[in-house]
């Protein structure tokens, strides 16, 4: 992907909402990768990002990583993103890592340009999680209880300012929920789900709606990412028709094959 100098440093700061959107319980910097340890909840938390060119040898890095990951129980990840200048797919090859998996495409909106105004009745968002946020989000990502400690213990990871939104329906029950984190301006979306019995009635469009508009107005915030996976069209023709018409980056994982 040939990018401009502008274009460049977008993608850069979008890359940094979503590594701190998204935080992770242990964290810890290598010759320019930043390693990250949650218990094994999810890869995002739990794998190497490349953040700049190190010096070291790459072949004896990776067996490094690989070590430090062995000492928390946990298999070695490389999540390699568009955002990142340094190529060492064929050093993984070598090293006995697999094809990649989970293409991640990563989506932006400037929100200085179009600010939110779309619905979001029957939708609001809250600063602080309480038991019912966490409940509703356990149940409707089918999260079981361990997840769910491990879920609970990520968020409490965060350092930025977060927003949590449910989409209620007219009974009052919770048909949707997502979660927001600003970062630099951008407000980073995550854990949009909508409850099964619920789906294709607009309940994820009224709980993302309603986290774009408390970020822009609440944090003054210019911009919104989300990752999506890549083939998942579905959810890129919501997110295009909400107004994350630009795909900012792709990231994808590579483990190390048994």
């Amino acid at each position: 992907m040939t990018r401009t100098d502008e274009e460049t440093v977008l993608a850069r700061r979008v890359e940094e909402a979503c590594l701190n959107g998204w935080p992770a319980l242990t964290t810890m910097i290598f010759d320019g990768w930043l390693l990250r340890f949650s218990r094994g909840y999810t890869k995002r938390a739990n794998s190497v990002s490349l953040l700049w060119p190190g010096t070291r040898p790459l072949a004896a890095k990776i067996r490094a990583c690989e070590a430090l990951y062995a000492r928390q129980g946990l298999p070695p990840i490389f999540r390699l993103s568009t955002t990142s200048t340094e190529d060492i797919g064929a050093a993984l090859d070598e090293a006995g890592y697999g094809a990649g998996e989970d293409e991640t495409a990563v989506l932006y909106r400037d929100l200085a340009a179009t600010p939110p105004s779309g619905d979001s009745d029957g939708a609001f968002v809250q600063p602080d999680p309480d038991d019912g946020w966490f409940e509703a989000h356990d149940r409707i990502q089918g999260l079981s209880a361990a997840a769910a400690a491990d879920s609970r213990a990520l968020f409490g990871a965060l350092t930025v300012p977060a927003g949590y939104a449910v989409s209620l329906t007219g009974t009052g029950s919770v048909a949707a929920v997502a979660f927001g984190a600003l970062h630099d301006g951008i407000v980073c979306l995550n854990s949009v789900a909508t409850a099964p019995d619920f789906r294709r009635q607009g309940h994820a469009r009224r709980a993302v709606n309603a986290l774009l508009a408390w970020a822009r107005c609440d944090h003054a915030a210019t911009a919104a990412c989300l990752p999506v996976v890549a083939c998942n069209q579905g959810a890129r023709t919501l997110y295009q028709s909400l107004g994350f018409s630009t795909e900012i980056s792709r990231y994808f994982y590579r483990r190390k094959v048994a």
